[in-house]
């Protein structure tokens, strides 16, 4: 028993990949990797793949990043770091357009993440079962994995990071890694170009190796002289990240654009009831998707029994456990309003839930050096395992066998659109109207020209299309027989599957 113990921890990194890979296809990841963009937050996802689109069609102008919808200058907008979307543009013109492409970059740099971060509680507990079962069961989470699989920047922001913890601490403990220094403070600020919020890493960090000389009792002329180097890297860090912000608000002001959301929507800024209603979304409707419930109470109650014995925390764990923990609860107050409807803003507290868990585990293992190696121990480990990835599958299968809300149902009305458009001989730069369409990327996108989008066919909204035809719209398309405007001052072009397109008069409606 103990050769094949010592024989697994000999090959720990192998097994571990082998079991993440396991994990993906239990939860089907190979099927979802080739579907399109649908269900939970479609708009987001083909608001992303449209920027991807933009550079591929458009030409390879990285910062003059681009979507289809027309109510910005010609679609220029800029939200995140498009460096995602501009290496998948690029990996375009070598496979060929393949969205599964952005989803497999997206899986593998979230996926590098959760090895450095296997790596990082191996490092802490030294035990393998315990690391490796740790480690899943903070990935099983509904959210972070539904997304690790997806077309938002959110997971790749979660690997980076958890990438660069682990470098941070490699350079703790050997104050003379630079290599290791440099690369965390690179993974943090890529993290944080990518989504802003999760500059409270680098925070913690820097504000972390301070705290570490502080309790040292050094003085501050020692404590400045050995954290230059930190230092010089978490401003440039910082430069870089705000220098993005500063160009993005100019860009989007200077092409009219006020789509892409680059500001706060604090607490404090909503009357009781819509405080109430946040509330209500967070604690009863995304909740079943942070974690599975057990899983969750178990960690409540692993944190409760180690805060008694809060004098025998590790200081090298703690410190950045506190700051980072406050910084969390600062971008919740912060964001508050946005975790209403988008349950991605919950992967941004993920470090700070495995930086809580990593702490109480290494209080009771330094407590109780036996108790994590017992049998006992990892049946528990082991069966907390079993009953968290059977709840990630159920959880997963149910987003995307319910994926047809009043947003995603425009894909599947416009699958085999453009082909069609294509074969009546209509221009890829041919500006489009949309009629009906909730989403503003998401019709053009599948249609794979520029335009805009009307949501109903009421007064108001004809008044706004007569506004479009004024921009030089070219062509109408009805999702539905239905919606179609009474008089029109058009021709018809083509008619499929209930889509009926219409080729206007300018200038007239």
């Amino acid at each position: 028993m103990n050769e094949f113990l010592r024989t697994i921890e000999k090959f720990r990194s192998y097994i571990f990949l082998a079991l993440l890979i396991a994990i993906y296809l239990f939860l089907d990841f190979e099927t979802i990797l080739f579907l399109r963009p649908q269900g939970l937050h479609f708009i987001r996802q083909t608001d992303s793949l449209s920027f991807v689109a933009n550079y591929y069609k458009n030409g390879f102008h990285f910062f003059n990043p681009q979507v289809f919808s027309l109510q910005s200058h010609d679609g220029r907008a800029a939200c995140e770091f498009p460096i995602l979307y501009y290496l998948t543009a690029i990996l375009y013109l070598v496979f060929n357009e393949h969205e599964f492409i952005l989803r497999l970059i997206t899986i593998l740099i979230a996926s590098t993440g959760f090895f450095y971060l296997f790596k990082l509680l191996y490092s802490f507990l030294n035990d393998f079962i315990s690391a490796t079962g740790l480690c899943c069961l903070l990935i099983l989470s509904p959210v972070v994995l539904y997304y690790t699989n997806n077309f938002l920047p959110d997971a790749s922001a979660l690997g980076l990071t958890l990438t660069g913890w682990y470098f941070f601490f490699s350079y703790v403990r050997q104050r003379n890694k630079s290599h290791a220094l440099y690369l965390c403070f690179f993974l943090f600020c890529l993290a944080s170009l990518l989504k802003v919020t999760f500059f409270i890493n680098p925070i913690t960090a820097i504000l972390s190796l301070l705290f570490y000389d502080l309790f040292d009792k050094k003085r501050l002329n020692a404590l400045i002289r050995n954290n230059v180097r930190p230092m010089l890297m978490f401003f440039l860090s910082l430069l870089i990240v705000l220098a993005w912000n500063i160009y993005v608000d100019y860009y989007n002001k200077i092409n009219h654009d006020n789509y892409f959301l680059i500001r706060s929507m604090p607490l404090w800024g909503l009357k009781k009831n819509e405080i109430a209603l946040v509330w209500q979304h967070i604690t009863v409707y995304w909740s079943p998707y942070f974690y599975y419930r057990r899983i969750f109470q178990v960690f409540i109650l692993i944190v409760m029994v180690s805060f008694f014995f809060f004098k025998r925390f590790d200081k090298t764990i703690f410190i950045p456990t506190v700051i980072l923990t406050i910084g969390s609860i600062c971008y919740f107050l912060l964001f508050f309003a946005q975790f209403k409807d988008h349950d991605y803003y919950f992967i941004a507290l993920v470090p700070a839930i495995i930086f809580i868990l990593v702490n109480s585990f290494v209080t009771l293992k330094n407590l109780f050096p036996g108790l994590i190696r017992t049998a006992a121990a990892r049946l528990i480990i082991i069966l907390l395992f079993i009953l968290s990835i059977h709840y990630e599958r159920k959880q997963l299968l149910h987003r995307y066998q319910n994926s047809d809300d009043q947003f995603a149902m425009i894909g599947r009305k416009l699958s085999g659109t453009k082909e069609y458009m294509d074969s009546l001989g209509i221009s890829r730069n041919a500006k489009i109207v949309i009629i009906t369409d909730q989403t503003p990327n998401g019709g053009l996108y599948f249609i794979d020209r520029p335009g805009w989008n009307l949501k109903d066919t009421s007064d108001v909204s004809k008044e706004v299309l007569t506004n479009y035809i004024n921009q030089d719209a070219d062509y109408l398309l009805f999702t539905s027989k239905d919606h179609l405007i009474k008089n029109l001052n058009g021709i018809k072009a083509g008619e499929q599957n209930g889509i009926l397109i219409y080729k206007i008069s300018q200038g007239h409606l």
